[in-house]
This record gives C-alpha cells, sequence and structure tokens, in this order.
C-alpha cells in the first residue's frame, strides 16, 4: 500500500513544491547543487544538531573523514601515533576561517575545553546530579609554539581513536574565547562552504564559496531545501527540482527507491551500510527486560525474514546475534537470528509464564511491554507496527508509544533524559559514527554508563569487565580479541537486536560525475563538491 501510494504521488501530481532556482543559475553559468533533506533545523547555526550534521559534509567540518572502506583522510587536521596513547593532530596547512582568520591547532584545543564547560568529560572528570563520575578522556596534551600541531594524550590507548574524530568539529577560539557568542559567530566555519542566508518561511538554505579555503570546489553555490516529509522529498528529486537527499546515516528507503530507479534521469548509488537501520533495544534495567528469559523470547518470537523484507527492502540481510554488521573493525560471525516459536515458548516458560488465552501470563498479570519508537522514521513506524503484529500473535502484549524526536530522545538517552532513560523497548537507528565511537562494537548504546546514549542500560560485571578489557586494548590482535567476546555477550545476553541490517543506497542527479561517498555522510561530502562536473 505505501509503495502504491507514493507511486501515485510521484508520478500523477503536478504541484509545484518550489520554484527551481538552479535552472536560471545555471542559465548565468553557475554551478549550483540543490539538496533535499528532512532534517528539523530552526535557527541554521552551529551547535544545533541536526545544522551540524548537515554542514558536516560541505561547512562545518570535523577533524577527519572515513570512506566506505574504512581508510581515514584528514579534512581539517592530518594526523598520526606511535602507540595509540598519544596522537599528533597537525592543522591542514592553509586552512582559514571564513572571515580570514587562521585556523591553529588551539582551535582544537579550545573546543575540547569549551566542550566541557558544557557537560563533556575531555580534560576534567565530570559529576552527575546522581553522583555518577565520568573520567576525563585525556590526561594531558602539548601544544606545539607554532600552534600548528597539537599532541592529546589519552588516559587510555585506544587504536581506533580516528573514528571519533569523524564527527569532532571545532569552533573559531578567537571569536567564542570571549564568552560573548553571537549568531555570526556561530555561523564561520572552515569549510570549503559558508552560510549565506536562511529562509525559514521558504524552508531553503543558501551557501557560497569559503573564498579562504585552499581548494576550489567545482561547485560554487549549495542551496538546502527543508522537507516536512520524505514523500514530498523524494517527489522533488524525482520531479528534477533535486540534484540528490541527505538523511543522516540513511540512504533511500527502499520503497522510495523502488520508484526513483525507474526514473532514466537518476542515479544509484550504493555503499556498505556500517550502521545499523533498526535495533530493537531493551532496557535492561528496567522490571521486566531484566529478565533474560523474557528478551530470549522475544529474540525468538520475531520473524527476521519478513521485517528484513518489508522495512528493510531488497538489500537488507538477516543479523546476527553479535549484532554489528560485517563491516564494523573487529567483526565475527555469531548465531543468525531466526525465528524459533518453540524456543520462545520455552524461555518464558523458563521465567514462569504460561500462556491464557491469547497472552502469556504470570500470577494473573499478562506479560505486556511498551515499544517506544520516533513518528519521524518511517522505518521505525513500519517496524513497530510489524513488532507489535508478531510478539501479540506470539502471546506477549504490546503498547506502541510513537513519539516526536524530542520525547523520544529524553526516553532513550543519558544525556537528555538527564540520566533517567524510561523506555522499556525502543527501536533505535544505530549511525556508523555511533557503532564506532568509544570503545566501538556499538558499544555506546549498550553500556549504561555512556554519558550520551547507554539505551540498553547495561551495568553486569561482566560486561563493564569486557568493556574496560576492550578500552585498553593497545594491539589490533587485542583488540579483535576483545571485540570477539563482546559480540559473544551479546549473542549470549541479548541485550539488543539488530533487526537487520542493509547497504545505503543513494540517489542522484545522473547528468553528474565524481560523487564520492562517505561512511558517515553519504554522498553530502567534500570530496563530492570539489570533483562534481557535468558528464
Amino acid at each position: 500500500m505505501k509503495k502504491l501510494l507514493l507511486t501515485i504521488l510521484l508520478f500523477t501530481l503536478h504541484l509545484a513544491i518550489f520554484s527551481s532556482p538552479a535552472k536560471e543559475d545555471l542559465n548565468t553559468g553557475k554551478f549550483i547543487v540543490e539538496i533535499g533533506t528532512t532534517a528539523v533545523i530552526e535557527k541554521a547555526e552551529v551547535g544545533e544538531y541536526a545544522y551540524d550534521m548537515l554542514t558536516s559534509g560541505f561547512s562545518n567540518l570535523p577533524l577527519v573523514s572515513k570512506d566506505t572502506n574504512g581508510v581515514y583522510s584528514p579534512l581539517v587536521a592530518s594526523f598520526d601515533t606511535q602507540d595509540s596513547k598519544t596522537w599528533n593532530y597537525e592543522i591542514t596547512p592553509g586552512l582559514t576561517w571564513s572571515d580570514g582568520v587562521e585556523v591553529t591547532a588551539e582551535d582544537i584545543l579550545f573546543t575540547l575545553i569549551y566542550e566541557d564547560q558544557n557537560g563533556s568529560a575531555n580534560f576534567i572528570d565530570q559529576i552527575d546530579s546522581k553522583g555518577k563520575v565520568t573520567e576525563s578522556k585525556y590526561i594531558g596534551y602539548t601544544l606545539s609554539e607554532d600552534k600548528k600541531t597539537l599532541s592529546l594524550v589519552l588516559r587510555d590507548a585506544n587504536i581506533r581513536e580516528l573514528s571519533n574524530m569523524t564527527s569532532f568539529r571545532i569552533v573559531p577560539s578567537h571569536l567564542y574565547s570571549d564568552g560573548d557568542i553571537t549568531i555570526a559567530d556561530k555561523r564561520v566555519t572552515c569549510g570549503p562552504f559558508v552560510f549565506s542566508s536562511f529562509d525559514g518561511l521558504s524552508g531553503t538554505i543558501e551557501f557560497v564559496q569559503n573564498k579562504f579555503y585552499p581548494v576550489k570546489p567545482n561547485v560554487e553555490k549549495i542551496v538546502v531545501h527543508l522537507f516536512g516529509s520524505e514523500d514530498t522529498m523524494y517527489m522533488a528529486l524525482n520531479n528534477g527540482d533535486l540534484d540528490f537527499t541527505f538523511i543522516y546515516n540513511s540512504g533511500v528507503g527502499e520503497n522510495y527507491l523502488d520508484v526513483l530507479k525507474e526514473n532514466n534521469n537518476l542515479e544509484i548509488l550504493s555503499a556498505n551500510g556500517q550502521g545499523i537501520p533498526l535495533v530493537l533495544c531493551f532496557n535492561n534495567s528496567s522490571e521486566k527486560l531484566s529478565d533474560i528469559n523474557i528478551r530470549k523470547a522475544i529474540s525468538y518470537a520475531l520473524d527476521y525474514e519478513v521485517i528484513r523484507k518489508y522495512v528493510g527492502g531488497s538489500g537488507a540481510s538477516i543479523a546476527n546475534r553479535g549484532v554489528v554488521p560485517a563491516s564494523t573493525f573487529g567483526y565475527i560471525e555469531t548465531q543468525k537470528l531466526e525465528q524459533n516459536l518453540s524456543l520462545a515458548a520455552t524461555h518464558l516458560h523458563n521465567s514462569g509464564y504460561e500462556k491464557v488465552g491469547a497472552y502469556y501470563q504470570k500470577d494473573g498479570e499478562v506479560l505486556s511491554l511498551t515499544l517506544s519508537y520516533r513518528l519521524d522514521k518511517t522505518a521505525q513506524v513500519a517496524g513497530a507496527e510489524l513488532i507489535k503484529t508478531q510478539l501479540e500473535t506470539f502471546g506477549i502484549k504490546v503498547n506502541l508509544d510513537g513519539l516526536d524526536s524530542a520525547s523520544y530522545n529524553a526516553k532513550t538517552s543519558n544525556k537528555f533524559s538527564n540520566n533517567n532513560i524510561s523506555f522499556e523497548m525502543a527501536l533505535f537507528g544505530f549511525t556508523s559514527a555511533g557503532v564506532e565511537m568509544g570503545s566501538g562494537i556499538a558499544t555506546i548504546y549498550v553500556d549504561k554508563f555512556h554519558n550520551v546514549q547507554g539505551g540498553c542500560q547495561v551495568s553486569d560485571e561482566a560486561f563493564q569487565k569486557l568493556l574496560k578489557e576492550l578500552k585498553s586494548a593497545k594491539t589490533i590482535e587485542e583488540y579483535y580479541l576483545s571485540a570477539a567476546k563482546i559480540q559473544e555477550y551479546y549473542e549470549t545476553n541479548t541485550p539488543l537486536i539488530a533487526l537487520y541490517h542493509d547497504n545505503n543506497n543513494y540517489v542522484a542527479i545522473g547528468e553528474y560525475e565524481g560523487y564520492a561517498i562517505d561512511s558517515l555522510f553519504g554522498i553530502n561530502n567534500v570530496n563530492t563538491y570539489i570533483n562534481l562536473k557535468r558528464k
């Protein structure tokens, strides 16, 4: 039904979404790229999460980038290390802020200190309202005399530290250091493009070339169009009003892809998915889901082939009990997920539940769980309905809790809930950066004590011991051994379930060549804008 409605929408609706300035500008000889996004952007300034994710591709650059083969490249700074504990970052030659001031390694240092003032634990330990201590990440630093290189000393060696730098963006210390930070200050960046204008009524943000950037991009201007729904955004792409689209940590959904690939003017670009599009997380500290048998029962009650087919689509594959995809650094083979209703029933029986009528009960009480998810995420909406249907068919009652993004974050994230995560079950989308962040293997989403994520609320001694071992790995061999143990823990204890793995598919206008794919930001990245040209 979804596909049918979308097909009708794309091919029979002829309402103009917006005028197409690209055609007019191209007639004057300028190379303009038009991007569509469903990101909710209200301020268009650095510090607004959705804006930061969008502009990481061309304006507010992270320190380094990572391609889909796992190769890191310098953006703001080059990097090296001898022991995985001391990391040296040297500012890219010629890099300048968009106001003409030279970027220095002091900007990196200032940003880390500035983040500490806002709750991060870079150089100082943080203590939350409940007395929980988060130790500082770094125990020292050295700034070179010429201020071009910063050496950061980690508390614990981390051979994967660069994965954290793919989402670390710096601020201009010369504008932020006085504490009087204006909106104009928040729009000074060091990428190849700089903010030009924001029209909230029409939903457009324009960026022009940063004349100080050391490399001149082929693209001369970027116009971002904000959409309230994916339907209207992909209709605009199909009609030729956009060059491509951007949704952070996501390609084009299968339902839309089926329609868009019929358009000969569009090109499909694919890359191995390094994130996990749909994950069922259990709150392991909650009353019912602290019971491993209930978690195991759910894992065997679900029909993963149906979820893969109708939510993930043709490019998706059934995941393993080790959770992370095969492209993950440190991946091992674990048991593939499969439905087994007999095993599901056995696990509930082991916890004292018996089926009475339609549902399993214990002491006269029906086993009922609440599933939280985001209403603005198509895969989560579809996934929630399927999970409810499948679990209730098996005998577990499910109450759906559809939320807007702010309400969802306040239930599912340590940071946004003030360490008061309150869901029972929740659907997540794990970004590729999130899977690799910290110690990797998606542990930031599992560890109860992570200062930002921590959704699964796992605090048991066995997991914390394995996590400490993973963090302390000093060689690739040590890391692989520890990563294997984490995945085996997931397999044995089921703190969460990856509902499927998928490739990321992107759709772009076919008249250009030079598209590059970044592991975090898709085709919305520096290399695309520098190299894109007409065929």
